[in-house]
């Protein structure tokens, strides 16, 4: 069995949210180990990574959040004492239990709930298991990134998560959530872009979505998306 707790997050400017992230993990209640994929910050977030000595890598472009998700638990399962990885968005803030009580669901891959309540969030956790995960915050062990594989990196930015979640249905990997509640300050990328990659975003968006109704025949918004998890693998 491993015994090393790793975690991943994704950053993309935004230093004051990541520095917030990052604060909030070195306070679990657990020893972590914390990997970092800067894509193509602009803003000194790279350059404050490598003064904290973070493990991680740096790339001048935004490669996405598909690659970084992929580049980052493949590099973090390489080591054969990790089991279990929590990924992160990095404008989240967990409460000190939140990684320890995930493990303890003792499932193949789990998601807290996103609260915009700081207060609420630290207030102590319920655990109940539920489908509806959320991908702001999830733990996923090796079995099932073994079992579902890597995320499309055909949808850069958006709906790669709800086609892995449709995939590790059809593989028979049930994806939780726990509704532990994690502080999740939403859409911040797009919110503190500048109009020129605001506009960038929203057609990326726009282009991951349609890939993903291509593949499906149906968008993650509409009715039709719930039937694909009404049909046999």
């Amino acid at each position: 069995m491993g015994s090393v707790n790793g975690v991943l997050v994704l950053t993309h400017n935004n230093l004051k949210l990541n520095k917030k992230c990052i604060e909030s993990i070195q306070n679990q209640d657990i020893p972590t180990y914390l990997f970092v994929f800067d894509n193509g910050s602009t803003d000194g977030t790279s350059e404050w990574l490598v003064e904290c000595g973070f493990a991680g890598m740096a790339h001048p472009e935004n490669k996405g959040v598909s690659a970084g998700w992929n580049i980052g638990l493949e590099f973090l399962f390489e080591d054969p004492a990790i089991d279990n990885v929590l990924v992160l968005n990095s404008d989240t803030i967990l409460p000190p239990w939140f990684y320890r009580t995930l493990l303890e669901c003792n499932v193949p891959f789990v998601t807290g709930v996103s609260f915009e309540d700081l207060a609420e969030v630290m207030k102590p956790p319920t655990v109940s298991l539920t489908g509806g995960p959320d991908f702001s915050a999830f733990l996923i062990r090796r079995e099932a990134w073994e079992k579902v594989g890597p995320f499309n990196e055909d949808m850069k930015h958006y709906a790669s998560d709800n086609d892995w979640h449709v995939r590790a249905h059809r593989a028979g990997v049930m994806l939780y959530n726990s509704h532990v509640k994690f502080y999740h300050e939403r859409s911040s990328t797009l919110k503190n872009a500048g109009p020129k990659d605001q506009r960038e975003i929203q057609l990326q968006a726009d282009a991951d979505r349609d890939v993903f109704k291509e593949i499906y025949s149906v968008y993650p918004w509409e009715k039709g998306y719930a039937e694909l998890f009404k049909q046999d693998g």
